[in-house]
């Protein structure tokens, strides 16, 4: 199955005293944004907080969403972990359960060396025949990911096939994109840069906002296939204004809260996760409002 365009990052549906996942919101989400024209979804991705899952949550989470997918879109699990045992078994899990492929976040707190950092994925990618993403997330993991370490990860694993750059380093994601196309598939994962990465040519977006900004997301994408930039620099320019509240505030709320605002229940993010503000919840509800309701799922 082809792994390309506009893959979601959903959030996790929680209980609403946040104590369990609440499995009808999250089959009910993967359906909803594969009707909206989503390219695939991501499960237990940042926006997914797997940092606040159990590995059996985790699990769980992965095979609903690979159950309600059904086929219909690849699903690629978020297997990193702060180790690379607990990688290589949420890899396992995931390719048990049907996922196609696996996205892999460095661990944490710790940052790994560049040596460190090619021996983690390396043993994921060796452990597997799914596709591998890279993630690249400097200000989340410490590991800021350079051209020469994606690329060299590319070149020496046949699997690894893609990054998502969520750095927001334009100068590396243009790098990527231009340079090294033949090496690597890049997804852009900084929402403000989305409109940009798909004109110069990105093979995709990974982003949390997906789940509930879907369909302007598919034009975007549609748009840019058709080499349309005009419309892909409209649709950025009335969606930024929106896309900038949601990276001023804690993003996950925000987008939990944008949800629920257009009426889907995802429950709480939990603690110690930060809350969106008063303020912050009703700036989000006012960019809502200003922009088409056909632009959301």
């Amino acid at each position: 199955m082809s792994i390309h365009g506009a893959f979601a990052a959903i959030v996790t549906p929680f209980t609403s005293d946040g104590s369990a996942v609440a499995e009808k919101p999250l089959r009910d989400l993967v359906d909803r944004i594969i009707g909206a024209g989503v390219d695939g979804i991501i499960a237990c991705g940042g926006t997914g907080e797997f940092v606040a899952l159990t590995p059996e949550e985790r699990q769980q989470v992965v095979a609903v969403t690979v159950d309600q997918a059904a086929g219909r879109v690849p699903v690629l699990a978020q297997t990193g972990g702060l180790s690379t045992a607990e990688a290589l078994r949420h890899g396992e899990h995931a390719g048990a359960v049907g996922a196609a492929g696996l996205m892999v976040t460095p661990p944490f707190f710790d940052a790994l060396s560049r040596t460190e950092a090619e021996e983690y994925f390396g043993a994921v990618a060796t452990s597997t025949e799914l596709p591998v993403m890279l993630y690249n997330y400097p200000h989340g993991t410490g590991l800021a990911m350079d051209t020469d370490l994606i690329v060299g990860l590319a070149r020496a694993h046949d699997n690894i096939r893609y990054v998502k750059d969520s750095s927001g380093d334009a100068l590396l994601l243009s790098a990527l994109v231009s340079e090294h196309a033949d090496d690597v598939g890049t997804f852009c994962g900084e929402d403000v840069l989305a409109g940009t990465a798909l004109s110069i040519g990105a093979l995709g977006l990974v982003t949390g906002s997906f789940s509930f900004m879907m369909p302007v997301y598919a034009q975007m994408v549609r748009a840019a296939r058709a080499g349309d930039d005009a419309t892909v620099a409209r649709l950025t320019r009335e969606t930024l204004p929106l896309v900038v509240c949601l990276a001023s505030n804690p993003y996950t709320s925000a987008v939990k809260t944008a949800c629920e605002l257009l009426g889907h229940d995802v429950g709480p993010v939990r603690a110690p996760h930060p809350t969106i503000s008063a303020e912050g919840r009703k700036a989000l509800e006012q960019h809502i409002a200003a922009l088409d309701p056909a632009y959301f799922a």
